[in-house]
């Protein structure tokens, strides 16, 4: 359990490290379409979409990272107030009627829709057409190791518990 744990924070650690180098590209794209449109006028047929694409992707590589260090958004007014072991136990209970359903059925038909997408080697619709599977695959790829996290840091409570 601790070495499924481990390696599933060593693993989130480093992609969430790596995605975040995406927000360079980005920018470059932004402000390549942003001198083409506005200083040329002769915007791109690719900049918007790309820039969408990575931004998707830093995203999506984003989450399970930021679950890592407790970075989403959470309303903890009362849990902050509760002693540890009533904590451990809200956390627990939240991983197993909203966590875990939610982020594994987003984590399966995120796959799923994946697989489509490379069954039929699926290209945009724009003008620009460019492949759009491996980006559906990061998608994909970013749910599975949100879910991976999720059950790393609720494994953790778990042996929380066991240590009062």
């Amino acid at each position: 359990m601790e070495i499924f744990v481990k390696a599933v924070n060593w693993l989130n650690e480093r992609v969430g490290v790596a995605a975040s180098f995406l927000i360079l590209p980005m920018v470059f794209v932004v402000a390549y379409e942003v001198v083409r449109r506005y200083v040329f006028n002769s915007p791109t047929s690719w900049g918007f979409e790309l820039s969408t694409y990575i931004y998707g992707v830093h995203f999506m590589l984003g989450a399970a990272y930021t679950h890592l260090h407790d970075g989403h958004v959470a309303i903890d007014v009362v849990v902050d107030r509760l002693p540890r072991k009533p904590k451990l136990w809200m956390r627990i209970i939240t991983f197993v009627i909203l966590f875990f359903p939610f982020v594994g059925i987003l984590s399966y038909e995120s796959v799923q829709y994946a697989l489509a997408s490379w069954s039929i080697k699926e290209h945009s619709w724009s003008a620009w057409r460019p492949p759009i599977y491996p980006v559906k695959t990061l998608m994909a790829i970013g749910f599975v190791l949100l879910l991976l996290q999720g059950i790393a840091k609720f494994l953790e409570d778990i042996r929380g518990l066991r240590r009062n």
